[in-house]
């Protein structure tokens, strides 16, 4: 994973995907920083601070051999007991239900939550915008759209890569929504077996 990291070299900056956002008319926009300055276009040369949960610059070659450690397809980099305790479930009913993110729910319906990542527990009520597929499969959506899975069942994985970020109060008002159906169309198409011309 050579592209990962929470900062950019000079010389792989114009590899970047600029900022993207929504104005109030819903069209795609650049930004130049996020909902109560939650990010910068650029890190600050010198910025000494990383958060370990969000701000990761990637790119689908990485996000594939990411997902691959799930799939057992990739190189081993971790023993199957991390990649078993990653992918279980580490949350009550209780806190299923009522887990949240922005007032809408998380996990009710059919997820769990295991060592950073959303894990499909009924696989028939599993949301594709969070992740879908047989039992076991994992995967997360990242704030800027960036979105992937990986089912261990059928050594499936699928990556859908944005670059933009929605705000609440454009969600709420049906803004950004095309993300979200973009990413179930994707799943849908993706997800369909392959057949064989002969």
């Amino acid at each position: 994973m050579k592209d990962t990291s929470f900062t950019i070299s000079p010389e792989k900056r114009g590899r970047c995907c600029a900022p993207h956002g929504f104005d109030d008319a819903g069209r795609l926009t650049k930004r130049t920083s996020g909902p109560g300055n939650s990010f910068r276009a650029e890190r600050p040369a010198g910025m000494t601070f990383e958060s370990g949960g969000a701000g990761l610059w990637s790119t689908v070659d990485d996000y594939l051999a990411f997902a691959r450690l799930f799939t057992g397809d990739g190189v081993r980099l971790l023993r199957p007991e991390t990649i078993a305790l990653m992918t279980t479930n580490c949350l009550t009913a209780a806190q299923r239900a009522t887990a949240e993110v922005g007032g809408l729910p998380l996990f009710a319906a059919g997820h769990g939550f295991g060592m950073n990542v959303a894990v499909v527990m009924e696989p028939d009520r599993a949301e594709p915008a969070l992740c879908a597929g047989g039992a076991g499969t994992v995967g997360w959506p990242g704030a800027f759209g960036g979105w992937w899975q990986a089912d261990p069942n059928d050594r499936s994985v699928l990556i859908f890569l944005t670059h933009n970020m929605l705000e609440r109060d454009q969600f709420e008002r049906g803004i950004g929504f095309g993300v979200y159906r973009a990413i179930s169309a994707f799943h849908a198409l993706a997800s369909k077996p392959l057949v064989a011309k002969s």
